[in-house]
């Protein structure tokens, strides 16, 4: 290439690159102008919340603190928790009733917009030392399943009960209290409950299985009109001392979870599982 080409050679690249240069730039104020009113279109329709826009921080805001309105040292409200819908169900499981103490109680609260309030004190109506009513709950619509591990079932200290409370309009009363048909001392029935439409199920966490102490059942309920009535009983299915089957529970429909947190797996001690 002689020189006067490569002269040429370069003012033809220069000008490529300048209208190249000129192109780019027309492309991005382009841009700036299309995307100017899109995004202040999208910031007019996106909710406003207290961090000047961010759609996150309604994922965060606390609505209410929920407080035991005659609290008292130890009565550990909030061990348990439940909602459904506007209604909310805090145990505190070591509440003195009736002079009773670790008794145990049940509240309950509801919302109405942003504002919740208290609707109701739940007992047990012959609230007795240490049953621990409150220690589990569970709340389906108006129907509210109550755990109370520690009480004393025909002599059997710790065999344990689980109650049943209904709401018409914002009254609740007592419907049902369920027992073990083979309740034991320290069985500990109700140290979970799970509630799943005209269904119970409820766990007995330190029932002696087969000889195991500790093994763990847990219990299936079934209401007809207002009769509850128990309808099988869930054995830990391999069962072992210790292992704690039935320490929780869920249900859903016709399905069934329960844990056995303490259970050996293999050689593997206290690694748990779930049936």
């Amino acid at each position: 290439m002689t020189e006067s080409q490569k002269s040429r050679a370069g003012v033809h690249l220069k000008l490529t690159q300048g209208a190249l240069c000129c192109l780019l730039l027309v492309v991005l104020t382009a841009l700036v102008l299309i995307a100017a009113p899109l995004a202040t279109a999208a910031a007019s329709a996106a909710p406003s919340t207290a961090r000047g826009g961010d759609p996150l921080a309604l994922l965060v805001l606390q609505q209410a603190e929920l407080k035991d309105p005659l609290a008292a040292t130890n009565d550990r409200f909030g061990v348990s928790v439940a909602l459904s819908g506007d209604t909310a169900l805090i145990g505190a499981y070591d509440k003195t009733v009736s002079g009773q103490a670790d008794a145990g109680a049940v509240y309950v609260y509801t919302r109405s917009g942003a504002t919740w309030s208290q609707q109701a004190e739940l007992k047990d109506t012959l609230a007795a030392t240490n049953a621990a009513f409150g220690r589990s709950v569970a709340l389906s619509g108006d129907t509210a399943l109550i755990g109370a591990y520690g009480k004393t079932v025909s002599g059997q200290d710790g065999a344990g009960a689980a109650y049943v409370f209904v709401r018409t309009g914002r009254t609740w009363s007592q419907q049902a209290e369920l027992t073990a048909s083979n309740a034991a001392a320290n069985d500990e029935f109700g140290d979970s409950v799970a509630l799943s439409g005209k269904t119970a199920l409820i766990g007995a966490c330190s029932k002696t299985v087969s000889g195991q102490g500790e093994a763990g059942a847990a219990y299936v309920f079934v209401r007809t009109g207002t009769t509850w009535t128990q309808q099988a009983e869930l054995p830990d299915p391999d069962a072992a001392s210790d292992d704690q089957f039935g320490f929780l529970v869920t249900l859903a429909g016709d399905t069934a979870v329960v844990g056995a947190w303490q259970k050996t797996v293999g050689t593997v001690s206290v690694a748990g599982a779930a049936y």
